[in-house]
Parts: structure tokens; sequence; C-alpha cells
């Protein structure tokens, strides 16, 4: 049995052993990662907490990753605008990456979450304001001076959220420290701010003696999509040293104030004129066969020039041959000749005829010849007899069937022999007075081939053959020729598109391709980046490129584009509405305003000049569209009743409309009436 002492001691001991166990398992390390979105997306910002404590301890930079120190056994909350909230155990884990998914957060629904006190921050509601592709927030935040304290820190942090393709945008956050915290904040990171997450951003704030403080907000963002659905959030948060004390989420801006987005403007695409850009003709190797036929004297191998076209078919023999020497691109490959003897007699003495008239025309050629183009050539010679079928073939071709017939029973009777199909065919009535004289002159002859490589311009018929049959083997000076030639646009644009295949670099086809889709009103904003930093470029490259971005709602870089387009024609038009579209009203103003006078509205609202813009919209004729401009210039002079009216009636004439209406902030409020 133990005694009282004794047990006492073990239980100490007990107790002593589990505080040195927590003592060396409950320790602070250094826990990093990354945090992305549901796409995989790097989130920059997201605010992370320790959930026991609700102090902020870290942030993530723009790459979303972060590095925080917190207890082995804690627990991190992750937070971000227009995300949920997710807490994640450490369990001691070096590494947590974490995925953050949206938050369903209706357009006129606030989220209020850890709310601490009554008294609220209000932000007052504002507008999205568009110049080109950035998006202006301008708005002030109340803050009731009883909520801000010495001893606390409010950040006020601001979003473009685009509800069409649920992607958030932030912009620059607000911090603000009381006295107080903000000397705590230095000790505690040891008079080494940059630790600090929102060190770059933070004010030191005294409490007011007025009632409630108002803290302007001035900042903008550059979008992609302008003309996508978006609203502006804005989170208000304050933490002291240990937690987080108040957070409220609230939707300022629904909508997009972007008149612009009606603006009427027409500017084609342009198919390269500067001939300079065409690509320059190109000799393509290929390969030419020619023939001739010479005729010579029954049983005689010598070749007499006078006999029959001899010497015209050699002298163009000769003059082909010389011309191929003579050609820098040319080059001769081989040379055949074929010598055919008649079969009236023995057989082979008649084969030995025909080589020996083969090798007299060889002869004759090659002494025509340099020796170094001799030594290049591949030099063959073939014999043969004609067969007696030959000549019952020419004979049923002139209609002498009696004699063809009788010919033919002479071959069936000895099939295989031709010495004795000879012997008997001579023996027939009619061989001397017809087949002599008439067929077999015709039998006899000596041919040839002559095969040369040639560096040559391929005809438009050869290259029509080669696109369908091996498109990739065509020079661009081929298929430019192919483009020109095809008669439809379909065609044009197909042979554009495999050029382009086959030369990923060929500017004029691309650019001509630029113009094709632009003018079907199908531009291609990616098409013609490649060829943008070529040291040299038409014009008509760069005016589709602008037209692509300006249908592309990529207004910066349009306007950059049309900087170094030519002052004059369709090149100046597109600079003017580049300019517009790009929020440079005051310098476009005028022309842009002379082109129409629905325009001219759209330009007057674009510089908020309100009351003259609605003077000038009851001008407008009774179209959807002026109806619909008609509505927002009377919005903006708070003409409410004639707004409603306007808009209805531009709904009735275009439904499509309402589409448009439900992200435009001048009109947002007016739907909101009309339900």
């Amino acid at each position: 049995m133990l005694n009282f002492n004794t047990f006492r001691l073990l239980v100490l001991a007990g107790i002593f052993f589990i505080i040195g166990t927590l003592s060396l398992w409950a320790r602070d390390i250094n826990v990093r990662g990354t945090v992305s979105n549901i796409e995989g997306e790097p989130m920059y910002r997201v605010s992370i907490y320790n959930a026991a404590t609700n102090k902020l301890v870290g942030s993530t930079n723009e790459d979303g990753k972060y590095l925080v120190k917190i207890d082995s056994e804690g627990e991190l909350l992750f937070a971000s605008l227009g995300y949920e909230e997710r807490k994640v155990a450490v369990r001691g884990e070096l590494t947590i990456d974490v995925e953050l998914e949206p938050s369903a957060i209706a357009l006129d629904e606030v989220v209020v979450s850890a709310k601490k006190i009554t008294d609220n921050v209000i932000p007052e509601p504002t507008d999205i304001e568009v110049k080109g592709n950035y998006f202006h927030i301008k708005t002030r935040v109340k803050i009731p001076k009883e909520l801000f304290s010495t001893n606390a820190r409010m950040i006020i942090q601001p979003g473009i959220y685009n509800v069409t393709r649920d992607q958030m945008l932030m912009l620059e956050p607000l911090v603000f420290d009381g006295k107080e915290y903000a000397i705590t904040q230095e000790r505690m990171y040891d008079y080494d701010l940059s630790q600090d997450p929102l060190a770059r951003y933070v004010q030191v704030k005294q409490s007011s003696s007025r009632r409630d403080d108002l803290v302007g907000y001035n900042d903008s963002i550059y979008v992609e999509n302008p003309n996508d659905d978006f609203r502006c959030d804005m989170m208000v948060a304050m933490e002291n040293y240990n937690r987080v004390l108040y957070r409220d989420t609230f939707v300022i801006a629904r909508g997009v104030v972007n008149p612009l987005r009606f603006l009427e403007y027409e500017i084609p695409g342009s198919a390269v004129k500067n001939e300079s850009f065409f690509p320059q003709p190109e000799m393509q190797l290929r390969d030419t066969r020619g023939d001739v036929n010479l005729t010579f004297k029954v049983n005689k191998s010598d070749l007499d020039l006078d006999a029959g076209n001899n010497r015209s078919e050699l002298n163009s023999l000769i003059d082909q041959l010389r011309q191929i020497e003579s050609d820098p691109n040319a080059r001769l490959k081989s040379f055949s000749i074929e010598g055919t003897a008649s079969p009236e007699g023995n057989y082979e003495k008649n084969k030995q005829l025909a080589q020996q008239r083969m090798l007299s025309a060889m002869s004759f050629v090659l002494g025509k010849l340099d020796d170094s183009t001799r030594r290049q050539l591949d030099i063959s010679t073939t014999a043969s007899v004609e067969s007696w079928s030959r000549v019952v073939n020419l004979l049923r071709a002139d209609g002498k069937t009696k004699e063809a017939d009788a010919i033919q029973a002479v071959i069936d009777k000895y099939p295989g022999n031709p010495n004795r199909q000879s012997r008997a065919v001579v023996a027939l009535p009619f061989y001397r007075p017809l087949i002599t004289g008439q067929y077999l002159p015709r039998l006899r002859r000596v041919g040839y081939e002559l095969l040369f490589s040639q560096y040559r311009y391929l005809t438009d018929e050869e290259i029509a053959a080669l696109y369908r049959d091996n498109s990739a083997a065509l020079s661009r000076n081929e298929f430019w020729r192919l483009y020109n030639l095809a008669e439809s646009k379909e065609e044009r644009e197909a042979i554009c598109r495999r050029a382009l295949e086959v030369y990923p670099k060929f500017l004029v086809a691309a650019t001509d391709l630029s113009a094709m889709l632009i003018e079907k009103r199908t531009p291609d904003p990616e098409l013609l980046l490649p060829y943008l930093d070529m040291p040299e470029l038409p014009d008509e490259t760069r005016l589709n490129q602008v037209v692509a971005w300006l249908s592309a709602g990529r207004y910066v870089q349009a306007d950059s584009l049309a900087a170094y387009l030519p002052d004059e024609g369709v090149y100046h038009k597109a600079r003017i509405y580049a300019a517009a579209l790009n929020g440079r009203y005051n310098e476009v103003m005028q022309e842009i305003s002379e082109e129409s006078s629905f325009n001219e509205v759209l330009m007057l609202l674009a510089i908020k000049a309100n009351d003259q813009a609605w003077e000038k919209a009851k001008l407008l004729g009774n179209s959807a569209k002026e109806n619909y401009i008609k509505a927002v210039a009377a919005n903006r002079v708070d003409e409410v009743v004639r707004a409603l009216s306007y808009l209805d009636a531009a709904f009735k004439k275009d439904p499509s409309l309402r589409d448009i209406a439900s992200v435009d902030g001048d009109v947002l409020d007016l739907l909101q009436d009309e339900e």
C-alpha cells in the first residue's frame, strides 16, 4: 500500500511529465505554402489568421505563397474578399497548400461575419467608371468615431469582381493603424516593419474629434474584358492585438458605367498593298523528260539525216541539250536510247539491227555534248524488235480487217515463234504491195528519253496540282500565286490558313487572312501577334491588329499600336476611335461627334456633360439603341419617368438590350424600378 506522501509525489511527477510533454510538442513552427483558387491560379493578398486568436499572422505574395509562424497544433484561417473562409489544422505540417472557393454573394446581398460591435463602417455607393481598359473606383468610407480606437488596425480592401468569369481583381488596400497599435507593431517586429505584409499601405491615424471620420478612396485597375458583368466589393475589417473585432463585406457598385459600349464605327480590314512585302518567286528543282523519233531505211543501220524528220528531230534535241548545258539552274541526269526494228526476217538479226541503229543515233548525239556533260550522264540503251501484233493493230486502225485477220491467224498458228511468223506473213499475197511500203517503215525507229533536273518556276497548273497532292512542298510565292488566282473568299481563306501552317512567319498571308476575318466580322486578336515585333511591318498589318483589338475590348493595346499608323484615311479613323475607346475623350471629341448625332451623345455622356447630352439625346431617332441612350441621358439628369419610358421602348424593339442593361451601371437602378 502506498502512503499518502508517496501517492502525492507520484501524482506531482505525472503532472510535471504531462506538462513537459506538452511543452515539448506545443512549439511554434514556420508554415509555408501556396493559396490558389479552384482553377489553380495563385491568389494575391489572402489574409492568414491564427484561428484561435483571430490575429493576422501573414498574407500571400504575388505568387500566392506565404510564410507564417504558428503553434504546431494550431489552426490557420485563410480569408480573401469574394471567397469562402477556410480553416486548416496545422498538426505539425511545415507545408500547407490551400484552395479557396468563391463565395456565393448575390448582387444585392451584404455579408457580415465576425461582427463584434453595433456601429458599422459604411462605404458610400459609387460607380465603376471605365476609361479604356481601366476601371476607376472613387468613394468615401464613413468610420464612426466610437469604432476606431488608438489600439486597433482598420483594413479597407476593395475588389473588382468579374461576375461573368468568376474572377476577383484586388485594388490597393487602405490600412489605418491607431497610434498605440503602430507603436506596438514597431516593437513586435523589432522595428523592421518590412515583416508586416501590410506595412507599405499603413497610415497612422489619430481618432478624430468629430462624430464620424470620412476616409476617401480612389484607385484604378486594368481589366481585360470591360464589357463583362462587374461589381465592386469592399471588405472592411478591424483588429486589435489579439483578434478580429469586426468584418463586413459590402457591394458598393454594380455594373459598369461605359456609354461608349454603343459607339458606332466601321473600320475595314486591309490586305497588304506594298509589293515589297510580297514573297518573291522561287525556282523549284523539277525533273523533265523528252523524246524523239528517228526513221531508218530497210535493213540500214546508219542514220540518214535526210530521211523523214530526222534532221529537225535531232536539231531540236541538240538545241535542248545545249540549253541545259548552258543553264546554271539545270543538270542532265540520264540519257537513254531505245532502238526498235521491224519484225520481217530473222528475229536475232533484227534485234542486232536495232542495236546498231541505236548506237548510231547515240554516237551522233553524244558527239554534240561537252566531255564534262558526257561524264555526268547516266547512259543506257535498249534494243527490241516490234511484234506482228503491232502490225495487226495498225491494220485494224486503218479499217483493213481482212488483212489484219490473216496476220492474226499466223500469230495464233505460231505463238512464241517470231521467225515462223515472219516467214508466213511474208508469203501472204498482200504483204509486198501493202505491208512493206506502208506499215513496216512505221515500226522502225530510235527513241530517246532525256531526264534532267532544272530549277524553274512552276506553272499555275503545276502549283494547283502540288497544292492538292503535297501542299507542304509549295514555296511562299507559289502559295501567294495560288491565293491570287482563287475565285472565292472561302478558297482564299483556306489557302492562307494552309500557307501559315507551312510557313508560320508568312506575314502577308497572316495580314490578308486577318483582313478577311474582319470582313466576316470574326476578327482574331491573336493572329497577328507573332509579327508585331518584326523590324518592318506594312501599315495594313498594324491596322488589322488595331481593329481586332478594338473588337476584343483591348483598348489600351489598340490605342498604343494605332499611334504608329499614318494619320490619313482609314488609318486616321482607326486612330481616333482607338483614342476614344481608350478614354482620351477630349482629344477626339469633335471629330467623332461630327460622325453622327448618336456618337456625339455618347461622347457627351463619356465626359459627363450630362445636361448637354440630354438635350442632344432628345433629338435622336427612335431605334432601339437610340431609345436606350435616351434612357441613359434622361436618368443622368434625374428624368426617371422619361428614362423608364425610353428603356421600355428600347426593350420592346430589341429584347437583347436587356442583357446589356443588366450590366450597365447607368440603368441598373431603372431595372429595379421597372421590377
